[in-house]
Formats: structure tokens, C-alpha cells, sequence
């Protein structure tokens, strides 16, 4: 098996600590740091192994409460650093929540 870097590896194990605290991190830091909504979205849309975006690996693994997690806090941090009407934001959380909705919590593997 693939061993992925960083938030990925934390994801492929399940390590939801860890992912949260990334998460919270990037939320309560951006501001400082100067993150714009372009930064916040390539971040987000970022691809690692095998071309998957952090949310994309959590859900390809079935990890649907980091799946969901990564969810909430970008919705979180649109909504703080109001970006809400961008479209590459509007776009993925789209496919995000469309996603989550096709995979019922019963699929079997």
C-alpha cells in the first residue's frame, strides 16, 4: 500500500485529530498569514497522490466524518473570510456535498 505525505498519511490512517487540527489551524491562522480566498481554494483543490484532493483521499477511504469535517471548515472559512460567491468555492463545495449524498453510510466495500 501507498504510504501519502503529510495530511494525506494522517487521512489514510484515520488520524482525525490530526486532520482536525490542521484544519483549525489553517481556520484560525489564514488571517494572520494573509491567506487570500485564492490561497484558501488552491489549498483546498490541491491534488497529492494519485490526484486526489484531501477531501476526495477522505472520502475514496470512507472516511466520511474527516470527509465531512474538511467539509465544515472550508464552508466555516468562506463564511468568515467571505468568499461564499466564488465560484471555484461554490464549485467544490458542490461536489463535495454531492458526493457525501450518492454514498449512503451503509455502503459496503
Amino acid at each position: 500500500s501507498n504510504e501519502y505525505p503529510g495530511l494525506f498519511s494522517a487521512i489514510q490512517h484515520k488520524q482525525q485529530n490530526v486532520v482536525e487540527t490542521v484544519y483549525l489551524a489553517l481556520s484560525d491562522h489564514a488571517r494572520l498569514f494573509g491567506f487570500t480566498a485564492e490561497d484558501i481554494m488552491d489549498f483546498w483543490q490541491h491534488k497529492a497522490p494519485q490526484k486526489y484532493s484531501a477531501f476526495e483521499l477522505a472520502f475514496e477511504l470512507d472516511h466520511r466524518v474527516i470527509a465531512e469535517l474538511i467539509l465544515n471548515t472550508i464552508n466555516k472559512m468562506a463564511e468568515s473570510f467571505g468568499f461564499t460567491d466564488n465560484p471555484r468555492y461554490i464549485a467544490e463545495k458542490n461536489s463535495m456535498e454531492a458526493l457525501l449524498k450518492k454514498a449512503s453510510p451503509h455502503t459496503v466495500r
